[in-house]
């Protein structure tokens, strides 16, 4: 159970991550 708590911890930082430099890169192309 921790285990995959554990793993769905990392794959919803790395979403994030993801999106985040993504519309960080979005923002400095448009501005």
């Amino acid at each position: 159970m921790r285990r995959l708590f554990a793993d769905r911890l990392v794959l919803a930082t790395g979403v994030i991550v993801i999106l985040m430099s993504v519309l960080f890169a979005l923002w400095r192309v448009s501005g």
